[in-house]
């Protein structure tokens, strides 16, 4: 086994053996399945469908519940390794920094897409009950691509949150960090994207706001813009958490 799956191994059951993971879990999915409820109830008096797919992923919560909940998952990710003196011994070894890096990312995004795992079982007890025949509901490109948008956003929220856990030995510094960074970005660039009198910044704000873009992807709207952006952002939070990482290798 190569040495980043033992790592994405460790990582994995880390993360699934910590309490405060099953507590987010807890309330996450207390939250998915309050806004599928909603969903239906909307759906029974005839709200039309294309709503209904917006709130399948994008909910007014939702995109809310994202920023807060994924500091939680990242937070321990490096500060605990240097607040237990684990990541100095780790570093001794022949462990390429790259490599610990991305096993941290994936093993925090596996645990992030397991929390949306709800989501398919509301949406096969929805097929169930109502077919899709029937109902038009759910549209299956709309689900698709809601479900990349959510693996995006949190694909780059999680990178923040990796980065933000370099800088630090304190669990709550850094989840409190990357707290204020997704929902100080939120709501600037719903800010800039709805209120701003000036055209060009209204574009900026709408290009940068998650909020936006995930009701483009709930709709089934898949811009390859968007995309390249939320990987390329992310590409360089690791990068910059790998220089962060190594130079306590120096």
């Amino acid at each position: 086994m190569s040495v980043f799956l033992c790592l994405l191994k460790k990582e994995l059951r880390t993360c699934f053996y910590s309490p405060i993971a099953y507590v987010v879990m807890f309330f996450f999915w207390i939250l998915t399945g309050g806004n599928f409820y909603w969903l239906l109830i909307n759906l029974a008096h005839g709200e039309s469908l294309t709503t209904a797919s917006q709130w399948m992923f994008s909910g007014f919560v939702l995109p809310f519940a994202i920023p807060v909940i994924v500091p939680l998952i990242t937070m321990r990710l490096f500060a605990e390794e240097r607040k237990l003196g684990t990541l100095e011994a780790l570093l001794t070894t022949s462990v390429k920094v790259p490599e610990l890096v991305l096993a941290k990312f994936f093993g925090a995004l596996v645990f992030y897409i397991v929390l949306w795992l709800p989501s398919i079982a509301y949406t096969y007890f929805q097929i169930k009950t109502a077919p899709a025949e029937v109902t038009g509901f759910p549209d299956l490109g709309a689900l698709q691509a809601g479900a990349l948008g959510v693996i995006l956003v949190g694909a780059l929220y999680i990178a923040i949150g990796l980065f933000m856990s370099t800088l630090t030995s304190n669990q709550i510094v850094a989840a409190i960090s990357g707290f204020a960074i997704l929902i100080g970005s939120l709501f600037v660039s719903m800010y800039m994207a709805y209120t701003a009198q000036s055209q060009s910044i209204r574009i900026v704000g709408q290009y940068y706001s998650s909020f936006a873009h995930m009701m483009e992807f709930s709709r089934g709207i898949v811009d390859s813009r968007v995309v390249v952006m939320y990987l390329s952002h992310a590409a360089w939070f690791l990068f910059a958490a790998v220089r962060v990482v190594e130079g306590r290798r120096v």
